[in-house]
């Protein structure tokens, strides 16, 4: 069976980029090796992929101390939700519902994807299907605070049908965001993009941005060939706030011969939550 669906195989063709991916398609794993099982227990930062009760796709952030999340075995990652902030998390129940994460070490430029199921209970489960590595390209180095305050689940949202003047503000200075996508064939997708800061513009109802040249494997682009409903979250690692999206791409332009995409890729939102605590800690920048 082809590593990959037949959303991914489109683009990749589409792009002439067949042959990479396919060599590629052995770094993708189906249970996390001890490097992996290592690197969660050292991170603070997951933004995960998830659907709500009415069916709509959220990416949104899970955070706290180094420990609040860790491998159980090589195919399971346990949330202990009573320690770390887990925004809109709270009226979630889950069963073996399609899911799909990416923890961050900022401060380390790394990142790894996971995509399988989760389960909600006394903690979150995680159920991994497939997992990778990413090369540190756009991430912006950061460095966590030390003071970390967890504020479990209830840290409050404001939910919009437009973007307000706070949320766009937020949006338009992002160098960083997350996106979500979901293909029944291939299931659910997390993945970051970063830039310089400015990279994303919105306005009240949609959000435009450039496609950068990435792992030629277009697993999110894949996604989208199939299913263009997807999700969008925005922080400010100073403030702590943010803002989760979900909506829909009205057209996408995937980057060619290592060359940035000659369009912008447009996201229409449909509803949005503006997140006025999304961090249980604040990243500040580390100096060039």
């Amino acid at each position: 069976m082809d590593r990959f669906h037949a959303g991914e195989i489109a683009v990749q063709e589409l792009v002439g980029v067949r042959h990479f991916a396919e060599r590629l398609a052995g770094s993708v794993f189906h249970s996390m090796p001890e490097p992996a099982r290592e690197f969660l227990s050292t991170i603070s930062f997951v933004a995960i992929t998830w659907f709500d009760q009415q069916g709509k796709i959220w990416i949104t952030p899970i955070t706290g101390s180094p420990g609040f999340l860790r491998a159980t075995d090589a195919n399971t990652i346990a949330f202990d939700l009573h320690n770390c902030a887990a925004p809109l998390f709270s009226e979630q129940r889950f069963v073996s519902a399609p899911a799909a994460l990416i923890g961050m070490d900022f401060a380390g430029r790394r990142r790894m994807r996971a995509n399988g199921s989760i389960d909600s209970g006394d903690s979150l489960l995680f159920r991994v299907d497939e997992v990778y590595a990413n090369c540190p390209k756009y991430i912006q180095r950061r460095t966590p605070d030390r003071a970390i305050e967890p504020i479990g689940l209830e840290s409050g949202s404001v939910s919009q049908t437009l973007l307000d003047e706070r949320s766009q503000k937020l949006i338009n200075s992002s160098d960083t965001f997350f996106i979500g996508s979901y293909a029944a064939a291939g299931g659910a997708d997390a993945s970051h993009r970063g830039g310089a800061s400015g990279f994303v513009e919105a306005d009240e109802n949609s959000i435009r941005w450039v496609d950068y040249p990435g792992n030629n494997m277009f697993n999110t682009f894949g996604n989208i060939d199939s299913n263009r409903e997807s999700a969008l979250l925005f922080l400010d690692f100073q403030s702590l706030e943010g803002v989760a999206v979900t909506g829909a791409i009205e057209s996408f332009s995937p980057s060619r011969g290592g060359q940035s995409a000659q369009q912008a890729t447009i996201f229409k939102v449909q509803s949005a939550k503006y997140l006025p605590r999304a961090l249980a800690q604040s990243w500040y920048v580390e100096p060039s």
